[in-house]
């Protein structure tokens, strides 16, 4: 069994400060994000299925954000608000995901689309900060983005009357190569002149080479030579690219790490016990497991788990009470700071592994509202 210390690096939204194989393209999308005005702020990189379209995508973002910072040093931190789009069943989603960057407490429910985004817009206005929209992992069946795209490309228009001056917003997509309907959308709203990327596959090599890296960052220390060797073997034999050569290492690591310091789950019956939903209970595991995060990564985890089990995600009243009574519990702890005008930002971490709770099923059908048993 191998011991890993540094589990947040396998997170599938770690993003590694040097990207292996994509320094001439990261620098294309450095120079179109930092371009003032006109075509400039806008890219998009387009590639096969893990040929580290999100990774650059992500990369590209920071940087800006890192440069900003230092031309203003007085002014507020560059906001970097990445969404996956595969996540986002539908135009509200996606701007609410936006949002959630600055009041995570957010839930999109009776709010319109446009509306959502006029929020955005203007906070950013209001606390005078920069934005980067980052929109990854834009497949096929991707929701309509052009509200999102007006509200980038021409946030003045989401500001009361009256009031100019909008925010300095760039824009980053990255995709599929296969989302004709979701680039034939951003070709119609966005610049002519808009930079495009595209990126080749991996081949075995870099596969290698890139499965060593996050291997070693994981474990602190130089990787055993056949693990690479076999995971990134097996990732060229399936398909999937990095992508899946990753999701194998994190299989491997992370489940020989859960085998040899967590204990099997505790189905405690009675008064005592948790009655949780088996989908939260593996988000939790998902989101809060191996690091920190945020209300919004668990709501994202949580919605997805659901959808996959064939069950609607929790209400946020539900949710909200079942995390009040983790913390009561000492299983969880919950710190919560400003996240803007009106708004707060909590931070989730663990204090029990998920695993020692003592835990039973929730109903099958949880009515909204309805707390821990």
């Amino acid at each position: 069994m191998l011991s890993v210390p540094h589990p947040e690096v396998l997170h599938h939204d770690f993003v590694p400060p040097v990207l292996r194989y994509r320094a001439p393209e990261l620098e294309r999308l450095h120079e179109a994000l930092r371009a003032p005005g006109g075509a400039g702020g806008v890219a998009w990189v387009t590639g096969p299925e893990g040929s580290g379209s999100s990774a650059l995508a992500r990369l590209a973002a920071r940087r800006c954000a890192e440069e900003l910072r230092r031309e203003a040093p007085g002014a507020p931190a560059p906001l970097v608000a990445a969404v996956r789009v595969r996540w986002c069943h539908g135009s509200q989603s996606l701007a609410a995901a936006l949002l959630q960057h600055l009041d995570d407490g957010f839930h999109p429910t009776g709010f319109p689309t446009n509306e959502i985004l006029a929020g955005f817009v203007r906070r950013l206005r209001r606390e005078g900060r920069a934005g980067i929209v980052v929109l990854d992992d834009i497949g096929r069946s991707a929701p309509d983005l052009r509200p999102v795209l007006r509200a980038v490309l021409s946030p003045e228009r989401f500001l009361p009357e009256g009031v100019d001056e909008p925010p300095c917003l760039r824009l980053l997509l990255a995709g599929a190569q296969e989302a004709a309907g979701a680039w034939s959308q951003v070709g119609t709203l966005a610049p002519p002149t808009v930079e495009r990327v595209e990126l080749s596959p991996y081949g075995p090599r870099e596969l290698e080479a890139i499965v060593r890296d996050r291997l070693e960052r994981a474990l602190g220390r130089s990787a055993p030579e056949p693990l690479a060797t076999e995971v990134a073997a097996r990732a060229a034999r399936e398909g999937g690219g990095a992508s899946r050569a990753l999701e194998l290492l994190r299989r491997r690591l992370l489940s020989d790490a859960s085998a040899s310091v967590r204990p099997t789950l505790r189905l405690a019956p009675g008064d005592n016990a948790l009655a949780l939903e088996p989908h939260l209970v593996a988000a939790l595991d998902r989101a809060v497991g191996v690091s920190t995060a945020s209300l919004g990564e668990l709501r994202a985890w949580e919605a997805r788990l659901a959808r996959e089990q064939g069950v609607r995600p929790l209400p946020l009243t539900t949710m909200w009470r079942r995390l009040l009574k983790l913390e009561a519990m000492g299983l969880l702890r919950r710190s919560v700071r400003p996240g803007g005008p009106g708004g707060t930002r909590s931070t989730l971490e663990l204090l029990t592994p998920v695993a020692e709770w003592p835990v039973r099923r929730a109903p099958s059908r949880s009515r909204p509202g309805v707390g821990l048993a």
